[in-house]
């Protein structure tokens, strides 16, 4: 490919998201979270902007953009497990918008993992800002740290992932959370949003399709599939 190829397929990306990010920010303008709560989780980050990363870093670890509210709740409001006994960790979790979304469920535990350290402090005051009357889960936690050495707790349950990484990442993340549960075995639920990660999910032989695709309410780009799997922990239900 030469460097012309290059400049061309760059731009190409760069329209493309452009557009992409137009349309999260039309959700955004209509759904109000931010304004309704004096938080800020709605503008997209790019790894670089501030200047945290090496090039391994941006090779493996992508932007943040913020999943919709109403893709979060259908999503979260599928998972069979009682979210009392279970804690949420979130992946990637950026300036916290899906932690925040997910507090509105019972969760034992919440935990943001994400390797921005700028993001992660963001994220901190917007946990302290967020007052729902709907909250119902106060116990939020944010790691700052790769996501590969993330030690996966024995009670987590539901993992959820927006497209954080890269496969390579993904695959690293997952021989972890399967470890946990060869520790501490247990039903267990991975969440995707966006089609990304369902190759690297699919691939192995632990988790298994749990319903139909969850369909976003925002955009199609959005649908989501949850993977579950039953250890010897508490059966799985429908909702």
């Amino acid at each position: 490919m030469t460097d012309k190829d290059k400049r061309r397929n760059f731009l190409d990306y760069l329209e493309v998201q452009e557009a992409f990010d137009a349309k999260v920010a039309e959700i955004d303008r209509i759904d109000k979270f931010d304004t309704s709560f004096g938080v800020d989780t709605s503008a997209p980050f790019e790894s670089w902007d501030a200047g945290e990363a090496d090039n391994v870093d941006l090779l493996n670890n992508y932007r943040y953009s913020p999943s919709p509210t109403g893709t979060l709740k259908a999503v979260i409001s599928q998972v069979p497990l009682n979210y009392e006994e279970v804690t949420f960790i979130d992946f990637g979790s950026g300036k916290g918008r899906v932690l925040l979304v997910a507090s509105e469920f019972p969760f034992k535990r919440i935990i943001g993992v994400e390797l921005s350290g700028h993001l992660c402090n963001i994220a901190t005051q917007n946990v302290t800002q967020y007052d729902s009357a709907s909250k119902r889960c106060h116990n939020i936690e944010i790691r700052h740290q790769s996501a590969e050495e993330f030690e996966i707790p024995d009670d987590a349950g539901v993992f959820y992932f927006y497209e954080p990484f890269s496969s390579t990442v993904a695959e690293r993340v997952l021989e972890n959370i399967e470890r946990s549960l060869r520790r501490a075995p247990r039903a267990a639920v991975i969440c995707l949003v966006g089609r990304a990660l369902v190759p690297v999910v699919e691939g192995r032989e632990l988790w298994v399709p749990f319903g139909p695709v969850v369909q976003s309410p925002d955009d199609d780009y959005f649908d989501a599939r949850l993977f579950a799997v039953h250890a010897g922990g508490p059966y799985l239900h429908d909702r």
